[in-house]
């Protein structure tokens, strides 16, 4: 074999070597299932007598919006929602709000993911204060609603806090809770710190990728029936 033969024989080799991968890749992503990450679910979870795991959801509410209407998970059905407590007079306003923001205008195209807030101070809080509130937070959204704030009675919000979040003292928290379309908290983070901010975004769009794969896999089976 002379040393032209060689080359041809030794650049064939090399190409088939870096093919190979890349057939192989194409190959599993277009005729293999496809896997997505799943965020964990938060909360008591319990085990049926028939050995099936059934996760902690939260209790229905019913608070009042800043339009003034009545607001609780029947308005939330389908929607992904990031939960936040805080009054807009609080001290440290400006870092809260410009923490909500990040998320808030990341997906502020996306009409199934939006921002609930529960006031802290509903005596301050009035739906005309919050409307004023989310109007400036929200001018630049593609959708109107995308920030729901909730006010009403305080003790009843508080308690609501308490016990679906599971948080002893909700007039002093910095606590924000993932929800997904069925109501179960899928993440929990501390706003205090930029960094879970930053991871809240990431699981809004890893859970609506999940919430849309669950539903394109109901599609196909529908259609096949």
């Amino acid at each position: 074999m002379n040393r032209r033969d060689k080359l041809k024989k030794y650049t064939l080799l090399i190409g088939v070597l870096f093919l190979l991968p890349l057939l192989l890749i194409v190959f599993f992503g277009v005729m293999g299932e496809h896997h997505f990450n799943t965020l964990p679910y938060f909360g008591p979870k319990t085990t049926t007598a028939a050995g099936d795991t059934v996760y902690y959801k939260i209790d229905d509410f019913a608070f009042t919006n800043q339009e003034g209407r009545a607001y609780g998970l029947d308005s939330l059905k389908g929607k992904i929602w990031l939960a936040s407590f805080f009054p807009t007079n609080s001290q440290h306003i400006k870092k809260i709000t410009g923490r909500l923001l990040w998320p808030n205008w990341r997906y502020k195209a996306e009409t199934d993911i939006l921002l609930v807030s529960f006031t802290l101070d509903s005596e301050h809080d009035t739906p005309e204060v919050l409307k004023a509130y989310t109007d400036q937070a929200t001018k630049y959204h593609e959708h109107q609603g995308k920030w729901q704030f909730l006010t009403g009675n305080q003790e009843a919000i508080d308690a609501y806090i308490t016990k679906n979040f599971m948080l002893p003292d909700p007039q002093n928290t910095a606590m924000m809770y993932l929800i997904d379309t069925e109501g179960y908290i899928r993440g929990e983070y501390d706003a205090n710190l930029e960094v879970n901010i930053r991871d809240a975004i990431e699981d809004m769009a890893l859970l609506k990728k999940e919430i849309d794969v669950k539903r394109y896999e109901e599609k196909e089976r529908n259609s096949s029936r």
